[in-house]
C-alpha cells in the first residue's frame, strides 16, 4: 500500500471548499484544551477504588488506564470462568466490578470536569467556534442560489465542552490597556440543533426532552451519550443551565449523581458491548444511523479529530468501512512516525482496504496543531 498523503489542515479545507463536511470528535477534542482533566491517566489517579481495590489492582497488572480496557477484561473472564472454574464467588465480584467501574468512571469524569463554562477563555471559545464553523457554520450555507453544505457533528465524549462552545456565541474582545475599548463581537452562527425541545405540557420545566419523530434537523449527535443527559425511560432530558434558574449544569450533574442517577452513558469496555447499549436506545440509535447514512453519501467528506480509530469504536468506524464516502481526514498528533501514530495511520488505511473498487476511499491525515482546535494556548 502506498504511503499515506499528509497534508495541511488548509490544504483539506480547500479540497473541501464545495464538499458537505461531517465531524467525528474523539477524546483528544477534549484533552487538547484539558489534558490534566480528561487524559485516562489522571481519571485514574482521581477515581476512588475504595469497596472494590481487585479492580485498581487489574489496571497495574493489564499495564493500562484505560477504564474501557479493563471493564472488557473483565467481562470476557466473566464469559471465560465458567469453562475452567466453579468459583462462583469470584465470578460475581468480577461481574460486580465491571458494573461497578462503569458508574465509577461517570463520577470521576464529573468530579474532574471543569466547574464551569468561565474556565474556557472567550479567545479559546473563538478559536473552536472558529473550527467548528468549518462544518456547521452559517459560512457554509452558501446563498442566494448555493447549496446549504452545513453538515453534522458527532462526538463520543461525555463531556460539556462542545455543548458550551456551541451556545457561546458572543466574544468579548479585551483590551488590557485601555479596557473601555473592549468589545463584544457576535461570533459566526452555527447550526446545532440537537433535537431537544420543551417537553410537550409544561413548556416551563427545568430541562428539555428529545423527541425523535420531531429531531428531523437534529445535526449535532453525542453518540455515546453524555454528562448533561438523562434516561428516564419514558423521556430522555437534557440537564438546562437557564431553565433550571440558573444553576450551573456541573452541580446539577453531581446532585443527580449524589441521587444515584446516572446519566445516559456508553461505557462498555468492546465495540459489541457499546452497540448493543446503543441499540436499547431511541436517541444513541439515531445517532448511529445518522452516522452511518452520512457515511453512505459519496459525496461527502469526514474529519476525524482527536480519535485513535482504536478496536473498542468499531461499530462507529465499520461504517466508514461499509460507506461510500470518498474524502476521509483524519488527525494526527505529534509525529507521523510515532508508534501511536503509525497505529492508526494502519487502522485507516484498513477501513480503506475494506471497501471495493467501485467505491475508494480517499485518505489523507493532518496535523491536529494546524487545526487551531482551542488557539495557540488550548
Amino acid at each position: 500500500m502506498p504511503p499515506p498523503p499528509f497534508i495541511s489542515f488548509e490544504q483539506a479545507l480547500q479540497e473541501t471548499a464545495q464538499t458537505k463536511r461531517h465531524l467525528l470528535l474523539g477524546n483528544g477534542f477534549s484533552i487538547a484544551l484539558f489534558p490534566e482533566r480528561f487524559h485516562y491517566g489522571s481519571l485514574l489517579d482521581q477515581a476512588d477504588f475504595t469497596g472494590f481495590p481487585e479492580a485498581r489492582k487489574a489496571f497495574d497488572q493489564l499495564s493500562t488506564t484505560d477504564f474501557e480496557v479493563v471493564i472488557q477484561a473483565l467481562r470476557q473472564a466473566v464469559a471465560l470462568l465458567p469453562l475452567y472454574s466453579g468459583d462462583a464467588k469470584g465470578l460475581a465480584k468480577m461481574r460486580e466490578h465491571a458494573e461497578a467501574l462503569k458508574e465509577l468512571l461517570v463520577r470521576t469524569i464529573a468530579g474532574r470536569h471543569p466547574e464551569r463554562p468561565s474556565d474556557i477563555s472567550d479567545e479559546q471559545y473563538a478559536a473552536c467556534r472558529t473550527f467548528l464553523a468549518h462544518f456547521v457554520g452559517d459560512s457554509r450555507n452558501l446563498k442566494p442560489g448555493g447549496k446549504d453544505l452545513r453538515g453534522d457533528v458527532y462526538t463520543l465524549n461525555y463531556d460539556l465542552l462542545l455543548y458550551w462552545t456551541l451556545l457561546h456565541d458572543q466574544v468579548v474582545r479585551w483590551n488590557a490597556e485601555d479596557p473601555l475599548a473592549s468589545i463584544v463581537e457576535t461570533a459566526e452562527a452555527l447550526q446545532h440543533d440537537d433535537g431537544f425541545r420543551a417537553p410537550d405540557g409544561d413548556p416551563e420545566a427545568p430541562y428539555v426532552t428529545w423527541d425523535g419523530e420531531e429531531a428531523h434537523k437534529q445535526c449535532i449527535f453525542f453518540l455515546h451519550g453524555g454528562l448533561h443527559l438523562y434516561d428516564y425511560g419514558y423521556e430522555l432530558q437534557k440537564k438546562c443551565w437557564e431553565r433550571s434558574g440558573g444553576i450551573p449544569l456541573v452541580d446539577q450533574i453531581r446532585a443527580a449523581l449524589n441521587d444515584g442517577k446516572f446519566p445516559l452513558f456508553v461505557s462498555e469496555g468492546d465495540s459489541r458491548g457499546k452497540f448493543e447499549r446503543i441499540r436499547h436506545s431511541g436517541y444513541l440509535h439515531k445517532g448511529l444511523r445518522s452516522f452511518a447514512q452520512n457515511c453512505r453519501t459519496k459525496s461527502a467528506a469526514l474529519f476525524i479529530y482527536g480519535h485513535s480509530l482504536a478496536a473498542n469504536d468499531d461499530h462507529v468506524l465499520r461504517q466508514i468501512a461499509r460507506g461510500k464516502i470518498e474524502q476521509l481526514y483524519v488527525s494526527l498528533y505529534g509525529a507521523p512516525d510515532s508508534d501511536e501514530n503509525k497505529a492508526k495511520i494502519a487502522r485507516a488505511q484498513a477501513l480503506a482496504a475494506a471497501r471495493t473498487a467501485q467505491f475508494p476511499l480517499n485518505i489523507a491525515f493532518f496535523d491536529s496543531d494546524q487545526a487551531n482546535v482551542w488557539g495557540a494556548n488550548g
